[in-house]
């Protein structure tokens, strides 16, 4: 029953709702341009004028171009003739701009003008010049790429004129070329020598800053070495100084401040000793110590993958002829020295020496190193370390061996 009731008053509601109020028709103007012209340069003041058959007050121009889309009241110039103003934002953007006149979304009119670059004002340059270095010779070039820009920003039109100078020691060279897709450039050539290269540009009797290149040696090339020092005695304390020529690279320039010089050492075991040495003005200085007995070194220099020197040589004499060997309590304590160089001076701390223990039987035992301090060394060996018995013991030090069979025991 309830179910009745309410489809009745549903059918009483709906039969009795009021009217739909009727929608005021839109009136659509006729509209048509006054012509003025389609082309404009940036800054212009540009306004688009419009003729209209009657009163209106919704119509609106949409404006689109590269910064965007916007819409322009307009401004009512007589009862017959209506104006919009474009933005100074729009009026200043080279390029195309497209409009519409619109009325509550619906296109009336359309069209398009153009929007030149403004080139009797300023204009400015945005150069770029990299890399900022490059290597002598032939192969490597550093760009300069110049963008022109009226004094609104808007890019200068292709084929518009740019000198390019550019300076290297007394020569001054200077070139016209011309912009496309907005921007020109050049490749600007590495020398042969080494310096520094200035570039500029100049477009419509504006300048631009100035630019630098360095131009750096090439790789260096083959290379002399020597080596000196105060004398040839192997005494462990001496310095040799392991020197180069002056290093240059293959058009003559000395190669760069810094450049790492490698110096390998071989003795006559075939073991190597590196040391390292930085040019300056050319030349590389390493330094290394003698070594502590007698040795002949075969030394070479290398700049890593670039260039070698020639193999030269340095022998070294003996500077320790002999030490003498002193055994006391029970042979456990042994003093080995004084160690004295070639002019019977004492030797400089830290000559190594070298003893080897072996048993009665020629097995070995145990190996102690030591080194001498103020000339002399000691080692001793305790009943801990070593139990009372015969040994045979070999000393090394200096590239002099000595060997002792003692029997050591307990006092």
């Amino acid at each position: 029953m309830r179910i009745k009731i309410l489809i009745v008053l549903t059918l009483i509601l709906v039969s009795c709702s009021s009217k739909e109020e009727k929608l005021k028709p839109i009136i659509e103007p006729q509209i048509e341009l006054v012509p003025l012209t389609n082309n404009f340069i940036a800054g212009d003041t540009i306004s688009l004028l419009f003729k209209t058959d009657t009163v209106v007050s919704n119509l609106k121009l949409r404006l689109k171009n590269a910064f965007g889309n916007v819409l322009l009241n307009h401004l009512k110039i007589n009862s017959d003739i209506i104006a919009f103003k474009f933005p100074m934002s729009y009026s200043r953007l080279a390029g195309p701009c497209h409009w519409k006149v619109i009325q509550e979304e619906k296109t009336l009119l359309k069209g398009k003008l153009n929007i030149s670059t403004n080139k009797a004002k300023e204009t400015h340059i945005e150069s770029y010049f990299g890399p900022r270095s490059v290597t002598a010779g032939y192969n490597d070039y550093s760009m300069l790429t110049i963008a022109p820009t009226d004094v609104y920003d808007n890019p200068l039109d292709d084929q518009t004129p740019v000198t390019v100078k550019y300076q290297f020691l007394e020569n001054i060279s200077e070139l016209n070329i011309e912009t496309k897709n907005f921007i020109a450039w050049y490749n600007v050539r590495a020398t042969t020598k080494s310096g520094r290269i200035l570039v500029s540009s100049e477009c419509n009797s504006t300048t631009s800053k100035e630019l630098t290149t360095i131009v750096y040696p090439s790789n260096a090339t083959g290379f002399s070495i020597s080596a000196s020092s105060a004398h040839n005695f192997a005494d462990g304390n001496q310095i040799l100084t392991l020197k180069s020529d002056i290093i240059k690279d293959e058009f003559d320039n000395v190669v760069s401040d810094g450049t790492l010089v490698t110096f390998v050492i071989r003795n006559e075991k075939n073991a190597h000793l590196y040391t390292i040495g930085t040019t300056l003005g050319g030349i590389a200085e390493a330094r290394t110590l003698h070594p502590d007995k007698a040795s002949r070194w075969e030394i070479q220099a290398f700049v890593t993958g670039a260039a070698e020197s020639n193999v030269t040589e340095f022998s070294f004499t003996p500077a320790i002829k002999d030490y003498p060997v002193y055994f006391s309590k029970g042979n456990r304590n042994i003093d080995i020295g004084p160690f004295e160089s070639f002019m019977k001076q004492l030797v400089p701390d830290g000559i190594l020496l070298q003893l080897d223990i072996y048993d009665e039987n020629g097995a070995f035992i145990e190996t102690k190193k030591t080194t001498t301090k103020d000339g002399v060394c000691n080692i001793f060996l305790g009943e801990y370390f070593l139990p009372s018995g015969t040994y045979t013991l070999k000393f090394k030090a200096a590239g002099i061996s000595k060997e002792f069979t003692k029997n050591i025991h307990d006092n």
